[in-house]
């Protein structure tokens, strides 16, 4: 209450000292009214009508007024006064985001402050799919401008001394590049990029994980390079923990994996089928011809991969067969194995011939009717 009294005593004064002095009065009212007017346009109205986009730069260090002044030489601000009181009002000075910033020549000032707070600069979305290996992340990448030739990318998470100075111990980063939905910054620096997704990886494979790796009597690499493999084998996310527990059965064993991913990796960037020639090349990787895990991770396994190959399926499966449609038929033994591997092609077989009796029923009819 004593402060709507104050207000309204106040509110007295003024109005009995305007009705003393009136010319005094109005030229305060329309000076008020000018600046008020001058303040409105400056914060609301651009400097140009055009849409002219500039990337503007904001580098390590920068003092919001030299960021002011390039703001106002490059036109996208015109009173560069207000830009910077209000900056500094808002805090805004204190914590602009490193960066290029797309800002248009028809933004008003308050949206060029709005686009500085919340550190909307210029990013590249970059997505990196379960499964992926390093070579093709790297073609990926440069599909963008972060990356002009995919053999820097590729050069780079082959060099073991940087590996070694992410703190992984292994040769390359293959299956330390988490798959995911990276939003990369322009002019991010090319050993910045694979950190990133090593971070994620960190963030993602937990003390937790690493104490089940030992529980199984295998390491970190080890787990990876697992479920690598089945990452690449496994269509149907449900049988990831099957696929995992054939491998595991196997490697107690003694067998060989006989994994056909394992015997194209390194070869292309991608591969859609296997060959009978892949599955006899000759590589350290290829788990026809060599027993136990291949030297390290074939691919960049996602976190339902690694799951699996950390807790298998309690199951005696030691083989399984693809059925044409995404899923596998999983077998206890080589006999009941072959009949599936046996159903498979004939099923295949059956298939392909009614696609070659449809085409040529096609065919036929088209000449029919060219006749006619």
């Amino acid at each position: 209450m004593k402060t709507i009294a104050a207000i309204r005593a106040a509110w007295q004064m003024m109005v009995k000292w305007a009705k003393c002095h009136p010319w005094t009065a109005f030229l305060l009212a329309t000076v008020t009214l000018l600046v008020s007017i001058h303040f409105f346009i400056a914060l609301f109205v651009p400097p140009s009508k055009e849409k002219v986009w500039k990337e503007i730069q904001v580098t390590d260090g920068m003092s919001f007024k030299a960021i002011a002044g390039v703001l106002q030489k490059e036109g996208v601000i015109r009173y560069r006064g207000y830009f910077e009181l209000i900056g500094r009002l808002q805090g805004i000075s204190r914590r602009v985001r490193v960066g290029y910033y797309g800002l248009s020549t028809n933004m008003s000032l308050w949206e060029v402050l709005d686009a500085l707070r919340k550190g909307k600069i210029i990013e590249y979305e970059v997505v990196v799919p379960e499964g992926y290996n390093l070579y093709q992340i790297g073609w990926t990448l440069s599909g963008t401008p972060l990356v002009s030739d995919p053999q820097q990318f590729i050069k780079l998470v082959r060099n073991r001394e940087y590996v070694r100075s992410l703190g992984i111990e292994a040769d390359t980063l293959e299956g330390y590049l988490f798959p995911d939905t990276y939003f990369l910054p322009k002019g991010i620096k090319l050993e910045d990029i694979p950190r990133r997704m090593v971070q994620r990886h960190q963030a993602v494979f937990v003390d937790s994980y690493r104490a089940r790796a030992e529980e199984l009597g295998m390491t970190e690499q080890q787990i990876l390079t697992l479920a690598s493999i089945i990452e690449k084998e496994a269509k149907v996310p449900s049988e990831r923990t099957l696929i995992s527990a054939v491998y595991h059965n196997r490697l107690k064993k003694g067998m060989r994996l006989q994994a056909d991913p394992t015997c194209v990796y390194g070869t292309k960037a991608w591969v859609t089928n296997v060959t009978r020639e892949d599955l006899k090349r000759k590589s350290p990787y290829n788990t026809y011809l060599h027993k136990g895990l291949p030297p390290g991770p074939i691919a960049n396994p996602g976190q339902g991969a690694i799951l699996a190959a950390l807790y298998p399926e309690q199951v005696d499966y030691l083989f399984f067969v693809a059925q044409g449609d995404g899923s596998h038929y999983f077998s206890k033994d080589y006999g009941a194995h072959e009949k599936a591997v046996g159903r498979y092609r004939s099923a295949k077989k059956k298939a392909k011939s009614a696609a070659m009796n449809t085409k040529g029923k096609t065919v036929s009819t088209k000449a029919k009717g060219a006749v006619n």
